[in-house]
Protein backbone atom coordinates (compact mmCIF):
# COMPACT_ATOMS: atom_id res chain seq x y z
CA UNK A 1 0.00 0.00 0.00
CA UNK A 2 1.41 3.43 -1.24
CA UNK A 3 1.86 5.66 2.11
CA UNK A 4 0.04 8.97 2.26
CA UNK A 5 1.77 12.16 0.85
CA UNK A 6 2.78 14.00 3.89
CA UNK A 7 3.55 17.85 4.18
CA UNK A 8 6.96 17.86 5.93
CA UNK A 9 7.78 19.44 9.39
CA UNK A 10 8.72 23.08 9.70
CA UNK A 11 11.97 24.09 10.94
CA UNK A 12 11.43 26.76 13.74
CA UNK A 13 15.17 27.56 13.48
CA UNK A 14 17.94 27.02 11.23
CA UNK A 15 21.73 26.20 12.76
CA UNK A 16 24.56 25.10 11.26
CA UNK A 17 24.33 21.44 11.88
CA UNK A 18 21.07 21.81 10.19
CA UNK A 19 22.36 22.97 7.31
CA UNK A 20 25.16 20.24 7.13
CA UNK A 21 23.07 17.75 7.72
CA UNK A 22 20.47 18.93 4.91
CA UNK A 23 24.00 18.83 2.50
CA UNK A 24 25.57 15.96 3.98
CA UNK A 25 22.04 13.92 3.68
CA UNK A 26 20.78 15.16 0.52
CA UNK A 27 24.05 15.04 -1.78
CA UNK A 28 23.05 11.64 -3.73
CA UNK A 29 19.80 13.15 -5.15
CA UNK A 30 21.84 16.21 -6.36
CA UNK A 31 24.00 13.36 -7.64
CA UNK A 32 20.89 11.15 -9.08
CA UNK A 33 19.19 13.98 -10.60
CA UNK A 34 20.75 17.37 -11.34
CA UNK A 35 24.71 15.71 -12.71
CA UNK A 36 26.60 16.20 -9.58
CA UNK A 37 29.50 13.79 -10.12
CA UNK A 38 30.25 15.14 -13.62
CA UNK A 39 29.75 19.02 -13.60
CA UNK A 40 29.63 19.37 -9.81
CA UNK A 41 26.70 22.22 -9.41
CA UNK A 42 24.36 22.47 -6.93
CA UNK A 43 22.98 25.50 -8.83
CA UNK A 44 19.72 25.96 -11.08
CA UNK A 45 21.97 26.23 -14.10
CA UNK A 46 21.25 28.94 -16.48
CA UNK A 47 18.94 28.23 -19.74
CA UNK A 48 19.63 30.65 -23.21
CA UNK A 49 18.93 29.96 -26.66
CA UNK A 50 22.37 28.12 -26.67
CA UNK A 51 21.12 25.51 -24.29
CA UNK A 52 19.46 22.18 -24.64
CA UNK A 53 20.23 20.09 -21.96
CA UNK A 54 20.44 20.46 -18.09
CA UNK A 55 24.72 19.90 -17.85
CA UNK A 56 25.20 22.45 -20.24
CA UNK A 57 22.64 24.95 -18.36
CA UNK A 58 25.28 24.03 -15.26
CA UNK A 59 28.14 25.08 -16.84
CA UNK A 60 26.49 27.95 -18.23
CA UNK A 61 25.72 29.51 -15.14
CA UNK A 62 29.05 28.99 -13.92
CA UNK A 63 30.43 31.12 -16.92
CA UNK A 64 27.35 33.51 -16.61
CA UNK A 65 28.24 34.36 -13.37
CA UNK A 66 32.01 34.79 -14.06
CA UNK A 67 30.96 36.89 -16.59
CA UNK A 68 28.58 39.37 -14.78
CA UNK A 69 31.21 39.17 -11.98
CA UNK A 70 33.96 40.18 -14.78
CA UNK A 71 36.73 37.98 -13.24
CA UNK A 72 39.62 38.21 -15.57
CA UNK A 73 42.22 35.79 -15.67
CA UNK A 74 44.96 35.29 -12.54
CA UNK A 75 42.34 36.95 -10.48
CA UNK A 76 42.43 35.51 -6.38
CA UNK A 77 39.07 33.92 -5.64
CA UNK A 78 36.56 33.41 -2.39
CA UNK A 79 33.84 31.10 -3.32
CA UNK A 80 31.57 31.54 -0.39
CA UNK A 81 29.43 28.17 0.08
CA UNK A 82 31.22 26.51 -2.45
CA UNK A 83 29.45 23.08 -2.48
CA UNK A 84 31.20 20.01 -4.21
CA UNK A 85 33.47 22.63 -5.68
CA UNK A 86 32.32 23.17 -9.13
CA UNK A 87 33.13 26.97 -9.35
CA UNK A 88 35.96 26.97 -8.02
CA UNK A 89 37.06 24.13 -10.57
CA UNK A 90 35.56 26.30 -13.77
CA UNK A 91 37.48 28.81 -12.46
CA UNK A 92 40.98 27.69 -11.87
CA UNK A 93 40.24 25.60 -15.20
CA UNK A 94 38.86 28.66 -17.77
CA UNK A 95 40.09 31.39 -15.70
CA UNK A 96 44.10 30.42 -14.55
CA UNK A 97 42.48 31.83 -10.69
CA UNK A 98 43.68 30.67 -7.62
CA UNK A 99 40.57 29.81 -5.29
CA UNK A 100 39.50 29.00 -1.79
CA UNK A 101 35.99 27.44 -1.85
CA UNK A 102 34.57 27.03 1.58
CA UNK A 103 31.84 25.48 3.17
CA UNK A 104 30.26 23.74 6.37
CA UNK A 105 30.39 20.40 5.36
CA UNK A 106 33.50 18.36 5.86
CA UNK A 107 31.99 15.81 3.50
CA UNK A 108 31.82 18.60 0.82
CA UNK A 109 35.79 19.88 2.06
CA UNK A 110 36.51 16.37 1.03
CA UNK A 111 34.31 15.78 -2.31
CA UNK A 112 35.77 18.88 -3.69
CA UNK A 113 39.32 18.18 -2.88
CA UNK A 114 38.90 15.23 -4.73
CA UNK A 115 37.13 16.80 -7.62
CA UNK A 116 39.87 19.39 -8.14
CA UNK A 117 42.85 16.70 -7.73
CA UNK A 118 40.58 14.43 -10.44
CA UNK A 119 40.28 17.70 -12.55
CA UNK A 120 44.10 18.63 -12.23
CA UNK A 121 43.60 22.10 -10.58
CA UNK A 122 44.41 20.80 -7.49
CA UNK A 123 47.25 23.40 -7.43
CA UNK A 124 44.99 26.22 -7.70
CA UNK A 125 42.28 24.88 -5.82
CA UNK A 126 41.70 24.94 -2.05
CA UNK A 127 38.67 24.31 0.35
CA UNK A 128 38.15 24.23 4.06
CA UNK A 129 35.62 23.88 6.17
CA UNK A 130 34.40 27.71 7.33
CA UNK A 131 31.71 30.01 8.09
CA UNK A 132 31.68 32.95 5.10
CA UNK A 133 30.18 34.89 7.83
CA UNK A 134 33.20 34.51 9.91
CA UNK A 135 36.07 33.69 8.18
CA UNK A 136 39.98 33.71 9.45
CA UNK A 137 41.29 34.96 6.43
CA UNK A 138 42.48 38.64 6.60
CA UNK A 139 41.73 41.59 5.58
CA UNK A 140 42.02 42.53 1.72
CA UNK A 141 43.02 39.09 0.78
CA UNK A 142 40.95 38.37 -2.26
CA UNK A 143 40.23 39.87 -5.82
CA UNK A 144 36.23 38.99 -5.67
CA UNK A 145 33.62 37.23 -3.33
CA UNK A 146 31.57 34.50 -5.05
CA UNK A 147 28.39 33.09 -3.56
CA UNK A 148 26.07 30.84 -5.69
CA UNK A 149 22.34 30.13 -4.03
CA UNK A 150 24.42 29.87 -1.01
CA UNK A 151 23.86 33.66 0.59
CA UNK A 152 20.64 32.21 1.09
CA UNK A 153 21.50 30.95 4.43
CA UNK A 154 22.84 33.89 5.98
CA UNK A 155 20.18 34.75 8.71
CA UNK A 156 20.74 38.31 7.94
CA UNK A 157 22.74 38.72 3.99
CA UNK A 158 23.94 41.80 5.03
CA UNK A 159 26.32 40.07 7.52
CA UNK A 160 27.72 38.10 4.49
CA UNK A 161 28.36 41.28 2.54
CA UNK A 162 30.20 42.55 5.57
CA UNK A 163 32.51 39.97 5.78
CA UNK A 164 32.52 39.91 1.97
CA UNK A 165 33.83 43.58 2.27
CA UNK A 166 36.14 43.52 4.75
CA UNK A 167 38.18 40.29 3.22
CA UNK A 168 38.08 41.84 -0.62
CA UNK A 169 41.02 44.07 -1.71
CA UNK A 170 40.50 47.97 -2.38
CA UNK A 171 38.46 47.24 -6.00
CA UNK A 172 37.46 43.83 -5.31
CA UNK A 173 33.87 42.72 -6.11
CA UNK A 174 31.26 40.31 -4.55
CA UNK A 175 29.05 38.62 -6.83
CA UNK A 176 25.75 36.89 -5.60
CA UNK A 177 23.49 34.67 -7.53
CA UNK A 178 20.27 33.56 -5.74
CA UNK A 179 16.81 33.34 -4.90
CA UNK A 180 15.05 36.73 -3.73
CA UNK A 181 11.28 37.50 -2.08
CA UNK A 182 9.55 39.24 -4.31
CA UNK A 183 7.92 41.78 -2.05
CA UNK A 184 6.24 38.53 -0.10
CA UNK A 185 4.41 40.60 2.90
CA UNK A 186 4.80 38.81 6.37
CA UNK A 187 1.92 36.43 8.26
CA UNK A 188 0.30 36.01 4.78
CA UNK A 189 -0.49 32.80 3.03
CA UNK A 190 2.31 33.62 0.27
CA UNK A 191 4.82 33.95 3.19
CA UNK A 192 3.54 30.43 4.51
CA UNK A 193 4.21 28.94 1.55
CA UNK A 194 7.88 30.86 0.94
CA UNK A 195 8.24 29.38 4.05
CA UNK A 196 7.32 26.16 3.48
CA UNK A 197 10.03 26.13 0.74
CA UNK A 198 12.28 27.90 2.97
CA UNK A 199 12.44 24.88 5.54
CA UNK A 200 12.75 22.01 3.51
CA UNK A 201 16.65 23.38 2.29
CA UNK A 202 17.35 24.24 5.65
CA UNK A 203 17.02 28.10 5.17
CA UNK A 204 15.43 30.57 7.36
CA UNK A 205 14.21 32.65 4.79
CA UNK A 206 15.44 34.01 1.47
CA UNK A 207 16.42 38.25 1.15
CA UNK A 208 13.70 40.83 -0.38
CA UNK A 209 15.73 41.43 -3.81
CA UNK A 210 14.86 45.31 -2.70
CA UNK A 211 16.62 45.71 0.94
CA UNK A 212 19.02 43.52 -0.49
CA UNK A 213 20.05 46.51 -3.05
CA UNK A 214 19.72 49.06 -0.54
CA UNK A 215 22.05 46.99 1.53
CA UNK A 216 25.45 46.79 -0.90
CA UNK A 217 25.82 50.60 -0.62
CA UNK A 218 24.77 51.07 3.42
CA UNK A 219 28.04 48.37 4.21
CA UNK A 220 30.03 50.69 1.52
CA UNK A 221 29.95 48.83 -1.69
CA UNK A 222 30.02 51.07 -5.27
CA UNK A 223 28.53 50.48 -8.70
CA UNK A 224 26.41 47.62 -7.76
CA UNK A 225 24.86 46.33 -10.41
CA UNK A 226 21.41 43.02 -10.75
CA UNK A 227 19.64 41.39 -13.29
CA UNK A 228 16.59 39.41 -12.80
CA UNK A 229 17.67 36.39 -14.63
CA UNK A 230 14.36 34.50 -13.85
CA UNK A 231 13.81 33.77 -17.41
CA UNK A 232 16.86 31.38 -17.89
CA UNK A 233 16.10 29.12 -14.71
CA UNK A 234 12.45 28.30 -15.27
CA UNK A 235 13.31 25.31 -17.18
CA UNK A 236 14.73 24.24 -14.31
CA UNK A 237 12.09 24.85 -12.17
CA UNK A 238 9.37 23.37 -14.36
CA UNK A 239 11.63 20.12 -14.44
CA UNK A 240 12.08 19.85 -10.40
CA UNK A 241 8.77 19.99 -10.22
CA UNK A 242 8.05 17.39 -13.05
CA UNK A 243 10.21 15.56 -10.48
CA UNK A 244 8.07 15.53 -7.62
CA UNK A 245 5.07 13.63 -7.92
CA UNK A 246 6.99 10.21 -8.70
CA UNK A 247 9.99 11.26 -6.95
CA UNK A 248 7.68 11.87 -3.42
CA UNK A 249 6.20 8.50 -3.73
CA UNK A 250 9.67 6.76 -4.49
CA UNK A 251 11.26 8.42 -1.32
CA UNK A 252 8.06 7.56 1.24
CA UNK A 253 7.97 4.22 0.41
CA UNK A 254 12.05 4.44 0.92
CA UNK A 255 11.73 6.26 4.14
CA UNK A 256 9.21 3.66 4.96
CA UNK A 257 11.83 1.05 5.00
CA UNK A 258 14.73 2.96 6.22
CA UNK A 259 16.69 3.94 3.52
CA UNK A 260 16.08 7.79 3.38
CA UNK A 261 15.46 9.93 6.07
CA UNK A 262 12.74 12.57 7.35
CA UNK A 263 15.41 15.58 5.48
CA UNK A 264 15.71 13.70 1.93
CA UNK A 265 11.56 13.79 2.06
CA UNK A 266 11.47 17.23 2.83
CA UNK A 267 14.09 17.92 -0.17
CA UNK A 268 11.87 16.54 -2.37
CA UNK A 269 9.08 18.27 -1.36
CA UNK A 270 10.95 21.35 -2.03
CA UNK A 271 10.62 20.57 -5.60
CA UNK A 272 6.42 21.62 -5.47
CA UNK A 273 7.03 24.24 -3.51
CA UNK A 274 9.45 26.38 -5.23
CA UNK A 275 7.02 25.74 -8.32
CA UNK A 276 3.84 26.91 -6.50
CA UNK A 277 5.74 30.05 -5.03
CA UNK A 278 6.98 30.65 -8.96
CA UNK A 279 3.43 30.44 -10.36
CA UNK A 280 2.37 32.98 -8.03
CA UNK A 281 5.24 35.41 -8.38
CA UNK A 282 6.87 35.62 -4.81
CA UNK A 283 10.37 34.91 -5.61
CA UNK A 284 12.79 35.97 -8.45
CA UNK A 285 16.52 34.53 -9.39
CA UNK A 286 18.86 37.15 -9.54
CA UNK A 287 22.39 38.56 -9.78
CA UNK A 288 24.34 41.20 -7.92
CA UNK A 289 27.33 42.27 -8.06
CA UNK A 290 29.43 45.21 -6.80
CA UNK A 291 32.43 46.70 -5.55
CA UNK A 292 34.46 47.84 -3.00
CA UNK A 293 35.71 51.06 -3.40
CA UNK A 294 39.34 51.88 -4.39
CA UNK A 295 41.09 53.75 -2.29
Amino acid sequence: MTPALEVPHEQKSINEQEIINYYDDCQIDYEIVWHLKSKMCMHYGYWDNTTRRLRDALTNMNRKVAEFARITPGETILDAGCGVGGMSIFLARQYRCQTVGITLSEKQVRTATNNASKHEVALNCRFERQNYLATTFPDNSFDVVVGIESICYAHDKADFLREAFRVLKPGGRVMIADFFSNGVLPDTDEAQLMQKWTATWAIKSYADSNEFWEALPAVGFVNCRQQNVTDHVVKSIRRLYYSFFPGVIVTKLLQWVGIRNQTQTDNTWSTHYQYKAYQQNLWQYRFFCAEKPNV
